[in-house]
């Protein structure tokens, strides 16, 4: 009995180390760091057409990997009609109840000194192409499991996604999620790199022309 009681807490003790060595993301995923890694709690909280930058959000009390975390955007003048923006780097992570803010290739300028409000501090934080503010658009974000997290979608395909203007934009706000992580998207202040304030006007849906 004793030696039965010996290989037990032994067992035991090799989970935990080996729990210690591999750990979740999330509480439920199989590791952090391989692509079957479940994240849960990472949106699209923030996007401007002007600025031309994603803003990304973890609303969990954790650290989250972005590693293979990936945004789809629809295009329907491209082949497939839709293409990956942009995927995370092998050790990225997001703050527990941080942002990390991706910008357009259009505009790539990497920030020299890492500015924690812009939070674009290497080519990890850059999305392909742009992203248009008087444009029906449709964006996904997706975990390395190819789980759906979050989307921003304006508008309806009609004639095609990313092809249909004439949509009410308003260069000096931002798509933003009010609440802050949680909300509906609305027109706000742009708030880059930090928690969404008010909304100022309903987002429209319908294109003026």
């Amino acid at each position: 009995m004793k030696k039965f009681f010996v290989l037990a807490a032994a067992a035991a003790f090799a989970l935990t180390a080996c729990n210690k060595d591999n750990p979740t993301v999330d509480g439920s995923g199989t590791g952090n760091g391989g692509n079957e890694t479940k994240v849960t709690g990472i949106v699209l909280n923030e996007l401007s057409g002007a600025d031309k930058f994603i803003e990304l959000y973890n609303t969990t009390d954790k650290e989250l990997s972005l590693e293979g975390v990936y945004v789809v955007k629809y295009d329907s003048s491209k082949e497939g009609g839709k293409s990956t923006t942009w995927t995370g780097a092998k050790g990225m992570t997001i703050a527990a109840k941080g942002f990390v803010v991706l910008e357009s290739s259009d505009l790539a300028d990497p920030a020299e000194d890492g500015d924690p409000n812009y939070a674009y501090e290497s080519a990890n934080h850059v999305f392909k192409g742009g992203l248009s503010g008087k444009k029906n658009v449709f964006i996904e974000l997706y975990s390395a499991a190819d789980e759906k997290l979050s989307e921003f979608k304006r508008g309806e395909e009609g004639a095609g996604w990313n092809q249909v203007k004439g949509y009410l934009e308003k260069k000096e706000y931002s798509f933003s999620r009010v609440p802050n992580g949680t909300g509906d998207f609305a027109f706000a202040v742009p708030t880059k790199g930090t928690a969404n304030g008010d909304k100022v006007l309903d987002l429209t849906h319908e294109p003026e022309m």
